[in-house]
């Protein structure tokens, strides 16, 4: 029947009715479909437009959005990220202290990136060739020295790979274990090498190794623990470029080219052409690697602008900010911005500045940086040090693993011994204290800094060809800092689609290896939905069909008692349900699972009104037929409820496909986790990394979707029912 009638349709009030309807519908679905594109969308993102939650991310449409959004895995989830960003990226603002905050600006972000892109393409053959060298010397660099920003998602594939490869290695009959079998297998090699139990490799984190405090004086490079040396493998993987999206392609081609049967990544033992045309491709494809050097001028400046002892040095009160203005007057210069001053300070600066420079060198510079030349002067300085903090050979030789008979004996090294022994770290201790002792004289510094300034002083001479070659301006070659900044801009601008894409598909990818692969989640799920459906399509129909048809004793109370369930939550009857469960041996079961839900009150109340209102006349002339009980309830009544139990059914798949608590409660064996109770597990895992999380809500919804649609047809049906009585 019409919601209008047919006259009197087309006039203006009917008509405003309509419009307002269809208005108010389509607000409706709006409100409905914007959430959904939300999650869509925030699956998409990372730490720097996560928190925007827009239906359609701006990275889509804004170049300058995607290069300060790819920027962002270079520079996170390590100790002290901001200030180094600040160091490499001079024209960023000094209020960028996350990268939601700078997220959240998109004019400032905007800005931020344009400068770098026009500079880029203004002068793009000369950026190239700085990038180029950035990518030669970062070749060499000690990875001692370096930062890496390292994605859970990369981390867990490298060593999967690298660990099944290992087990292979040891037991080549293994090669023809399923793909699960393999996993479990490599898995459990790799708890035995790092001695540690993992139940997934999702649970592995390196949360501690990204929080090293290379800042500090005293730090130096962990004892060499098996985790620890894996991390350094994964690390230097990402020197390699090995997870530059669509890198691998292009090298492969570009190897074809050249005549060369290569793979990817390139092995430590190719040959000496493959590794030059390596070097040669990278350099010139994608030469920023995510591995950064660290740059300790970041501390030096951090050092002049926040500590008391470098304001008491020079002359500045407390309350006053050490500003370029300060700088300049105790240096003699005239420099614009203090992040752009000279590292190492050069010895034609003022007094007060080189006294500032000596107390950080002495106090703050870190002494796996450091080094001194051995010579009979310090060999001597070094022996009377040794014999003057220990005292007694005999305890020198067992910290040291030595066995000398007099202290002349004790050689020194001019750099910290290397080794993570329990002696060899007895000694670097022995030595990080000797040269804390020595005088300033003695000491000679590298960073980060300081060996790119000498790469460029053997590479062109000096600063005047460096100023011709770069196009800079520099006054001296103190001036020079790693350009991470134009090899990153090279590095975005020859790979921009594919660093845009495949992260995003490596979510999704990652989510859906989680909650497919890992473990029998697909397979509980299907049994658990499929025996909840034939128990809702059985159970519940009988029972109402039963308190229709036939006038039981205590019918109403019977009615009463189920509706009464309903006015509780579920999580109050948990745990005397789980003891029950547990007293019967049927914890860990199928039968744990679907049973509890077997019979709905709710859904048997519905479903009594509706065969209430069916004609008993259908009912009287199946029997004059001579149709059993049975053959009625199957025959006649259930085809008329199809309405009602599509929509009890799609209530009981979404309770049973959703439903994680009880799940995760009864079932402790992970083989019997659903899709819920895996993906519950994915938000407490990655709740620092919610785009993931987004991923695997709609990966998941997926089949919810599926279900409805499958359905709506014979839910619809539910409003007509009336018209064909």
């Amino acid at each position: 029947m019409s919601h209008l009638p047919t006259v009197g349709r087309k006039h203006w009030k009917s008509r405003f009715y309509l419009f307002s309807l269809y208005i108010l519908l389509s607000f409706m679905a709006i409100t409905m479909v914007v959430p959904f594109l939300i999650t869509v969308g925030g699956s998409a993102t990372n730490d720097f437009d996560y928190q925007r939650f827009s239906p359609v991310p701006r990275f889509l449409y804004s170049q300058e959005d995607r290069y300060v959004k790819e920027l962002t895995k270079y520079f996170n989830n390590y100790r002290g990220w901001d200030r180094q960003f600040r160091a490499y990226y001079t024209e960023a603002p000094a209020h960028w202290s996350s990268w939601m905050k700078i997220g959240e600006n998109t004019e400032l972000s905007d800005e931020f990136a344009l400068k770098y892109l026009k500079v880029f393409r203004s002068d793009r053959e000369r950026q190239e060739f700085i990038a180029q060298d950035y990518s030669e010397f970062m070749d060499t660099y000690p990875m001692m020295d370096t930062q890496v920003s390292l994605e859970q998602i990369e981390a867990i594939e490298f060593l999967r790979q690298y660990y099944t490869d290992q087990y292979l290695q040891q037991h080549p009959e293994a090669k023809n274990l399923s793909n699960s079998d393999l996993r479990a297998a490599s898995l459990k090699l790799l708890s035995d090498t790092w001695q540690t139990p993992y139940a997934t490799y999702y649970a592995i984190k390196f949360r501690s190794e990204s929080k090293y405090p290379m800042e500090f004086q005293s730090w130096y490079p962990p004892a060499m623990d098996p985790k620890y040396a894996d991390y350094l493998k994964i690390k230097d993987a990402y020197r390699k470029q090995m997870f530059v999206p669509g890198l691998e392609d292009q090298w492969l081609e570009y190897a074809q080219s050249k005549g060369l049967a290569a793979k990817f990544p390139i092995a430590q033992d190719a040959d000496q052409k493959t590794l030059d045309t390596w070097q040669q491709f990278k350099a010139q494809q994608a030469p920023a690697s995510m591995v950064i050097p660290f740059a300790l001028r970041a501390e030096w400046y951090r050092f002049l602008s926040e500590n008391e002892i470098a304001q008491n040095i020079a002359g500045i009160a407390l309350s006053q900010k050490f500003t370029i203005a300060e700088y300049n007057q105790l240096a003699g210069t005239n420099y614009t911005q203090l992040n752009t001053t000279p590292f190492p300070i050069p010895q034609d600066f003022g007094p007060k500045m080189q006294e500032l420079w000596k107390y950080f060198v002495k106090n703050k510079y870190p002494l796996r940086l450091s080094s001194f030349e051995v010579t009979a002067e310090t060999q001597k300085l070094y022996t009377q040090f040794i014999e003057k903090e220990i005292k007694v050979i005999r305890i020198a030789n067992e910290l040291i693993g030595t066995n000398h008979d007099s202290w002349d004996q004790f050689q020194v090294t001019g750099s910290a011994p290397e080794g993570f022994s329990k002696e060899e770290q007895n000694a670097r201790s022995i030595w990080m204290n000797f040269i804390k002792s020595l005088e300033l004289k003695y000491h000679q510094k590298t960073s980060s800094e300081i060996a790119y300034q000498k790469f460029l002083t053997e590479k062109y001479g000096n600063v005047e060809k460096v100023n011709q070659t770069y196009g800079w301006e520099l006054a001296r070659i103190e001036e020079a800092f790693p350009p991470l900044a134009t090899a990153y801009t090279s590095t975005f601008l020859k790979n921009e689609g594919a660093m845009t894409k495949t992260p995003v598909l490596k979510n999704y990818r990652m989510i859906f290896d989680f909650l497919i692969l890992n473990g029998k989640a697909l397979g509980v799920t299907f049994i658990l939905v499929l025996l909840t459906i034939i128990a809702t399509l059985t159970i519940n129909p009988i029972c109402a069909y039963s308190l229709s048809r036939f006038n039981l004793p205590g019918q109403s109370k019977v009615i009463l008692f189920m509706l009464a369930t309903m006015a509780f939550p579920a999580m109050v009857s948990a745990i005397p349900a789980y003891l029950l469960m547990r007293d019967l041996g049927m914890l860990n079961t199928f039968t744990t699972l679907v049973l509890p839900g077997a019979a709905n009150g709710m859904a048997i109340f519905i479903l009594k009104g509706f065969f209430d209102s069916l004609p008993q006349e259908l009912y009287e002339a199946a029997t004059i037929d001579g149709a059993s009980e049975m053959q009625i309830f199957k025959m006649v009544a259930m085809p008329m409820v199809k309405p009602i139990l599509a929509i009890n059914c799609v209530s009981a798949f979404i309770g049973a496909y959703n439903g994680w608590e009880w799940a995760l409660i009864i079932c402790q064996d992970q083989d019997m986790w659903t899709l819920a109770v895996w993906m519950y597990q994915a938000s407490q895992w990655w709740k620092e990394s919610p785009w993931i999380v987004s991923a695997g809500f709609v990966v998941i919804s997926i089949p919810t979707m599926i279900v409805f649609l499958s359905t709506q047809k014979i839910i619809l049906k539910g409003i007509v029912v009336p018209s064909m009585k």
